[in-house]
This record gives structure tokens, C-alpha cells and sequence, in this order.
């Protein structure tokens, strides 16, 4: 027997006890009025029985997987594809396809969007990232894309993270540092995002002082 059940047994077992007592006690309209109320309380109990018995499921959000280049900052924010519409149905299709590492396909989807949505930072800066894993990791694949997006919003936490990670790839130390800084000023300051920034932002920096532009 559920609990629901067991509930509204015992709330209706209980009501007409009530009831005998009002009755021995002399109070006939009392204990009537609890006899007409005995379905009612019986139903309310198997009703809240069946609530409390129903199993709770916390909403966790989905572990973001990082970026095929190293650019996990991007994913923390909402994608365009928690919008609705067109536009947004690509985003999520081209998003499905860069977590199945499609990359080739991922970057043509994204290329798509940049078409319809010529100003969508997002898309570009996706472009850029999917350009460059299809090219097997090398950013320079997604420069244009990556520069697009940065001229559409210089403050993109994608696309800075990704031209940093370029500038790095090329030995351009100081234009890396300068754009790891741009980004960890932006991150929250304890988040995760922010002590891989900081990290990089010191290798590279250590980077320069071998190279002798160190700052």
C-alpha cells in the first residue's frame, strides 16, 4: 500500500474517531459536521501524501565542456542558442557538432550564422575556435574570425582568450600578456576561468623574460 493510500485511511479513521467522541460528549452537530468533512479531510491527505511522495530533481546545470582550443571562458556564458528562432536552432546544431568533435562541420555551420547574423560576436569567435581545431589546434586557422569578433566586441571572452592563446602560439609575448590581463580583469576574481587566465598570464610573462621583452 502507497503512502498516499495509508494517509487517507488514516485521516479517515481518525475523522470519525472524532466524531464518536463529539457524539459521546453530547455535541451531535459537531460530530456530524466532522462526519461530512471525513471524505473531504480523507482526499486532502491522500492528495499532500502523493505530493511529499513525489521524488525531488535538483536542476544542476550541464558541466560546460571546455572549447576545442583552450577558451573555457566562453562557455561560461549562455550561448545564443538558449534564444529562440533560426538563428539560434544553428547555434545549437553547430554546438552539438563541436562537443561530438565534428569540427569540420561545426565550422561550417558556424560560418553559416556569421552570414545570416554578420554582427553575432558569439558566432564569430565560435568560427574562429572550430576553424582552429579542424585545422588540428592551430589558431592561426581562425584568425579572421577571431579579429572579427574581437572588432564587433573588444571585450569578448572568447575571442580574447583565443587571440591570447594565438599570440602565445606565435611568440608575440606582449600582445599575449596584454590580452591575458584585458580578460582576467573581466572574470570573477575566485572563478576558475580566472586562475587558468592568471596562470597563463605569468607563463607568459616568464615566456617574455627569456625572450628579453618581459615587462
Amino acid at each position: 500500500m502507497n503512502l498516499s493510500i495509508i494517509a487517507a485511511v488514516t485521516s479517515l479513521i481518525a475523522t470519525l474517531a472524532v466524531a464518536f467522541w463529539l457524539s459521546r460528549l453530547k455535541q451531535d452537530r459537531a460530530a456530524f459536521a466532522a462526519v461530512l468533512a471525513t471524505p473531504l479531510i480523507a482526499g486532502l491527505a491522500f492528495l499532500g501524501a502523493g505530493l511529499l511522495a513525489r521524488p525531488h530533481t535538483p536542476v544542476t546545470a550541464d558541466a560546460a565542456e571546455p572549447a576545442a582550443t583552450a577558451a573555457p571562458a566562453a562557455d561560461a556564458a549562455p550561448a545564443p542558442a538558449a534564444a529562440t528562432g533560426p538563428i539560434a536552432a544553428m547555434h545549437q546544431q553547430a554546438e552539438e557538432l563541436r562537443r561530438g568533435k565534428r569540427f569540420t562541420e561545426a565550422r561550417e555551420m558556424y560560418a553559416k550564422i556569421t552570414k545570416a547574423a554578420p554582427f553575432d560576436a558569439d558566432a564569430w569567435a565560435d568560427l574562429g575556435d572550430a576553424s582552429a581545431a579542424a585545422a588540428g589546434g592551430d589558431l592561426k586557422a581562425g584568425l579572421q574570425a577571431i579579429d572579427r569578433a574581437l572588432e564587433i566586441d573588444p571585450n569578448h571572452l572568447k575571442a580574447l582568450w583565443l587571440k591570447a592563446s594565438l599570440n602565445l602560439q606565435e611568440k608575440q609575448y606582449a600582445n599575449a600578456i596584454e590580452l591575458w590581463q584585458r580578460l582576467l580583469n573581466q572574470l570573477p576574481k575566485d572563478s576558475n576561468d580566472a586562475r587558468i587566465v592568471s596562470a597563463n598570464l605569468e607563463e607568459t610573462r616568464s615566456l617574455a623574460a627569456q625572450q628579453g621583452t618581459g615587462r
